[in-house]
């Protein structure tokens, strides 16, 4: 039998394609999307196609180009962790989590027997599990089994307690068993720090990637006061010229006869030396990991670090690969003799149902209640369910809102009432006595875009407070304060915050109305694009919280300009790029391109990416248009997207989407809700420019879970209660 095929994604440093390799595997393709890991992957794996690209932007046929049809056995990889790492902000909308669907999609275009993918452990348990029970449903759905695991490095040999959460998924019938453990409590002694790293110390030949960081006088007097195997001592127990209130957690000393902490990724993160007061080097953390000398990193010691501190140890994913090879080849040990996976519960592994909170267990008791306001197409109402709460009653006057809640949202209670006459009394009929921890909702902002009435007010006297839709903002608010809720969110466009009512502002109004409750409202201009959106969508978002309640505005965590250790934005082509290829074009996905006159598609073939029409020079064939032999000027949809940047602000309407950065089109359904952040269970129905207006006006998902994941915690205090995060390395190794 010939050797299986695997492909690798997010394959980093390449520990997992060394392993596989050196179990019998030959590999077909290795991607990732970091210049130092493509260099090194070619660098230490001569002779497999690699592809140096965002995963997002990958096509099913550029994959299957690079394979060369080759039959795939096996596809393996490790989505960005940092959404789920307890070294990061532990944000269940990291735009980052969701490269998890980017992977599902590839396996779903290549159909391997079988699938490994690996995180962090802490993905188990993290937002009530939600995730774990996500990727479960997802690959059931393509027909596979998935077994899941959690398995320590230490006990296979690698000289590091590195716990981690295996998801394997297989059509094959065979039996599957994960491989046994090797070291431990009556087994092989475990693999220490000294095992892997003793002969480097003061070595005359130091082998490739052992720089050593030069630390100040300051850092090595602190190291010096750690014992082996231990930390630093509190701050109040350090002499005042080496004291700081804080000091993250790189300040732990490995011990020679134990195995190491958990490797963790970056320039100055690595744990201190045994018995050198200095941080370990990258070829002493590679050494750690499994890594033999030869295999080199390349790039800066910065970017070394972060490839080695990555890696699955090459040692635990030879010996995973094979198990999978076993099974792949039916010669795994009888049923009777299986080493089970942990078991699943049912609540887990059925689909999940997204109209209701996505947390179970514990948690359950712990949900708290929200009622939603203009719902729409259901993005604030997706956000803040991610995030935790169970949406009580939903309000929107539309028609087609309705049909669409039935289709995503079948549980969640839904009413078509105009929030402009609608009591507090009657939402409490349909709630019952049930708390109400948030009401959040976005008002119509027709009277209050520039593109509205709103023009005219120097050109044709017009009043603001005359427009009944702007009033419906205040109808809001006193609604709101009616329910008694700890916090009102409330979602506007930009000139929500200058348009005036009177002598007064809107703004100025709903705050007053707020403080006269007993709120403290606060509120600021969002850029959606700054938070993970693919999209420069500028937001006024209030939140009043009542006394007592303290909330913490979501920090920017995209930029764009972004500094080498920042995120950049995430851009049209990270989120659209697979739906250039016609055959996932489907009326049932909303994907369908509008059908253009020829004389439209001429236009839009003279406008560059990222540009708009040359209206000067245009041919007179061109400038004529259906009630005007020369039209003047064209609207704002005669403008391109660019793929390597963030989209402008969807706007609403049936073919007022911009025009594809690639194609001779104008942006579908689909693809303007990716832009949104949609997820793609979501299905729209009714005319497509319904759709389009819902899509458009919704608020995207991925924000609208950024803060009320914020919101959630002000609620439980957790903005104000001390030690609410553990330790990294306590947390990464499982203590």
């Amino acid at each position: 039998m010939s050797k299986p095929t695997v492909v690798s994604l997010f394959a980093g440093g390449g520990g997992m394609t060394l392993g596989l390799c050196q179990a019998g595997y030959k590999s077909l393709l290795v991607t990732d999307v970091e210049r130092s890991a493509a260099e090194t992957l070619r660098n230490n794996h001569a002779g497999v196609e690699v592809i140096h690209d965002d995963v997002r932007r990958l096509t099913k046929t550029r994959i299957l180009e690079a394979i060369k049809g080759n039959p795939v056995d096996l596809v393996v990889g490790g989505p960005p962790c940092q959404g789920f790492s307890t070294i990061g902000d532990q944000n269940p909308a990291d735009s980052r989590n969701g490269l998890f669907w980017c992977f599902a999609r590839v396996v779903g275009w290549l159909n391997p027997k079988c699938f490994l993918m690996e995180n962090v452990n802490y993905l188990r348990t993290q937002y009530g599990g939600r995730y774990e029970r996500e990727i479960i449903a997802a690959y059931e759905k393509l027909g596979y089994v998935v077994h899941v695991t959690t398995l320590n490095a230490a006990d296979y040999g690698v000289p590091q307690n590195r716990k981690r959460v295996f998801f394997f998924g297989t059509k094959l019938e065979n039996n599957f068993q994960w491989p046994a453990p090797t070291h431990g409590d009556e087994r092989l002694p475990y693999k220490t720090v000294w095992d892997a790293i003793g002969d480097l110390h003061n070595t005359k030949s130091p082998p490739p990637n052992h720089s050593l960081l030069r630390h100040g006088e300051t850092v090595v007097s602190r190291y010096k006061l750690i014992p082996e195997g231990g930390r630093l001592p509190p701050p109040s127990e350090l002499p005042a010229n080496i004291r700081r209130k804080n000091f993250g957690n790189t300040y732990k000393r490995l011990h020679r006869a134990k195995p190491s902490l958990t490797m963790v990724p970056g320039n100055n993160a690595f744990p201190i030396h045994p018995v050198a007061h200095r941080s370990l080097s990258p070829r002493e953390a590679a050494r750690i990991q499994t890594f033999p000398d030869s295999y080199v990193f390349l790039g800066s010691r910065a970017e070394q670090c972060k490839l080695v501190g990555n890696a699955v140890p090459p040692l635990l994913a030879e010996k995973l690969g094979r198990a999978i090879m076993a099974h792949i080849k039916a010669k795994t040990p009888p049923r009777s003799k299986r080493i089970p996976s942990d078991p699943i519960r049912l609540d887990v592994v059925q689909i999940v149902n997204r109209s209701t909170p996505i947390v179970f267990g514990r948690e359950q008791q712990q949900l708290m209640n929200a009622v939603s306001f203009f719902t729409g197409i259901g993005g604030l109402m997706l956000g803040f369910q991610n995030a935790g709460f169970r949406t009580l009653a939903s309000y929107d006057i539309k028609n087609s809102v309705e049909r669409n809640l039935k289709l995503n949202f079948p549980h969640v209670p839904h009413f078509r009432d105009d929030v402009a006459t609608l009591a507090a009394s009657k939402v409490r009929e349909h709630i019952g006595q049930a708390k109400v921890d948030v009401v959040f909702g976005g008002p119509p902002c027709q009277g209050f875009s520039i593109f509205g009435r709103r023009r005219f007010v120097h050109t044709k006297n017009h009043r603001p407070e005359e427009d009944e839709r702007n009033e419906v903002s205040l109808s809001y608010v006193d609604l709101a304060v009616g329910l008694n809720p700890k916090v009102i969110f409330l979602e506007n466009v930009k000139g929500f915050m200058s348009t005036t009512r009177g002598t007064s502002s809107y703004l100025a109004q709903v705050e007053e109305k707020l403080v006269e409750a007993g709120y403290v409202p606060e509120y600021r201009l969002i850029n959606c694009a700054a938070h993970g959106v693919p999209q420069l969508r500028e937001r006024l978002i209030l939140i009043a919280c009542k006394s007592g309640f303290v909330f913490e505005w979501p920090k920017a965590k995209h930029h764009a300009d972004p500094k080498p250790w920042q995120r950049p934005y995430v851009t049209i082509g990270d989120v659209i790029s697979d739906l250039i290829d016609p055959a996932t074009c489907d009326e049932s996905f909303s994907h369908m391109p509008m059908k253009h006159k020829e004389l439209v598609v001429e236009r839009y073939k003279l406008i560059p990416e990222g540009g708009r029409l040359p209206e000067t020079g245009l041919p007179p064939e061109l400038r004529k248009g259906y009630r005007s032999d020369n039209v003047k000027n064209y609207s704002h949809v005669y403008k391109r997207m660019a793929m390597n940047a963030p989209a402008t602000t969807m706007v609403p309407g049936h073919n007022a989407f911009p025009v594809h950065p690639m194609l001779h089109r104008t942006l579908t359904v689909r693809e303007a809700a990716r832009i949104q952040t949609f997820p793609d269970w979501m299905r729209f129905t009714g005319t497509r420019q319904q759709q389009c207006t819902l899509v458009g006006n919704a608020v995207p998902p991925l924000l609208a879970e950024i803060f009320a994941s914020n919101i959630a915690k002000a609620i439980r205090g957790n903005f104000v209660a001390s030690g609410y995060k553990r330790d990294i390395y306590d947390l990464a190794t499982g203590t």
